[in-house]
């Protein structure tokens, strides 16, 4: 893609997507629905304004927003509300990705009539996206118990999601005869990836509370947050690892030792950070693939109806053994259906071991599939998650 083209495409889409998000708030829905219906009209099914190869250039965007959820996660996890919600949290992220993984497990097996494929899709049911439902919780201004629950429970999703991943894929590849694929070093190096993302943030954090303290000016602390986010991205993608753990756990050191550098922070990302959202959101509806969404249509539909209920009715089974408010019991499962940038990285994952295989029909099924999903699902998703925020009386913003 070059320069030009580049340049137009972001400046259609952000000038479209002022359209499409009032069209959405007009019909009540969260805007970035909006959004997503703007890169599905540009991109390769439609207008085919860019092109998947074109779209592959402008994965940075993809990065540079997960470092951005990871941070607005972390700087909501305080140390004095975690250990009131801690027993809590853990059994609620229990439950809720574990039911998902054996109820999409058990669902995609008998319609694949495949074992270790249905352990694979179980396995990519577990992660939530924070994305939309960041969105979601920041357009409606949504404060409250559910809110502050839901922050927590995303922080440790992805963690919990990653090492079930981690054992589920070497196990599949065993089945699907593999003997290359060790669960003990797949386990091992997930582990490695999670202690390294959760040292580098750290440290981070601190060195950024430090710096923070000398800066004063409003317009330094903009640069001072873009300039880290983006090294912070770097890092991740030199070491390979999750641009959201690394970036949550350094917001955690910072929201808990200095709140006023964390919220000056904060403030400065909220003056840049919005369009890349809003490009995220587009370059997710660029994804939109009809051919692929009719090929797998049972096995797609399959797999979003029993990951929803999985979801569901985990967080609801969760929130009643751990004794959280009805509340939270009730509406929780509403918040955590979107799916996006994490599941799709894990994809890739599961379709290299795959490929590695010769099984490249399966490997090609599962990047369609997951594909399609996660665009059917981020258009429902952030819609579910206002209903759920707003059964909870937490929306402080109405449309």
């Amino acid at each position: 893609m070059n320069s030009t083209h580049l340049l137009s495409f972001f400046g259609f889409c952000l000038l479209f997507s002022i359209l499409t998000g009032r069209g959405a708030s007009y019909l009540k829905v969260p805007i970035i629905v909006g959004y997503i219906i703007t890169g599905a009209l540009f991109g390769p099914s439609i207008l085919h304004y860019v092109s998947d190869l074109e779209l592959n250039q402008l994965a940075f965007v993809n990065v540079i927003t997960l470092a951005l959820i990871g941070f607005n996660i972390g700087s909501e996890l305080r140390f004095r509300q975690l250990r009131k919600m801690g027993k809590k949290i853990i059994i609620i992220v229990l439950m809720e990705a574990s039911i998902a993984f054996i109820v999409t497990g058990i669902a995609t097996t008998l319609v694949l009539k495949s074992i270790p494929m249905g352990i694979i899709y179980g396995a990519l049911a577990c992660a939530t996206a924070p994305a939309g439902t960041i969105d979601v919780i920041r357009q409606y201004q949504a404060k409250g118990e559910l809110t502050s629950t839901l922050f927590a429970v995303m922080g440790l999703d992805d963690i919990f999601a990653l090492i079930l991943y981690s054992l589920a894929i070497p196990i599949a590849g065993i089945m699907l005869g593999s003997k290359e694929v060790s669960v003990s070093i797949a386990l091992l190096h997930s582990l490695w990836d999670i202690g390294l993302e959760l040292i580098l943030g750290a440290a981070f954090g601190v060195l950024l509370v430090r710096i923070g303290r000398f800066l004063h000016d409003q317009s330094l602390f903009l640069i001072f947050s873009l300039g880290s986010i983006f090294l912070m991205c770097s890092l991740a993608e030199l070491f390979s690892i999750s641009p959201i753990l690394l970036c949550m756990s350094a917001a955690i050191i910072m929201t808990n030792t200095n709140g006023i550098i964390t919220r000056k922070f904060t403030n400065a990302l909220t003056q840049w950070s919005p369009p890349v959202y809003l490009m995220f959101f587009v370059l997710i509806g660029t994804k939109l693939d009809f051919g692929m969404i009719q090929n797998y249509a049972l096995l797609i539909v399959c797999y979003i109806v029993f990951r929803s209920l999985g979801k569901y009715f985990g967080a609801f089974w969760g929130g009643k053994l751990a004794k959280a408010s009805s509340s939270v019991t009730r509406n929780l499962g509403f918040t955590l259906l979107s799916q996006a940038g994490v599941a799709i990285g894990l994809t890739l994952g599961a379709a290299r071991v795959l490929f590695d295989l010769k099984l490249e029909t399966e490997a090609r099924q599962i990047i369609s599939v997951m594909t399609a999903t996660t665009f059917l699902i981020m258009l429902l998703g952030p819609i579910l998650v206002k209903y759920g925020l707003g059964r909870a009386n937490e929306l402080k913003v109405k449309d």
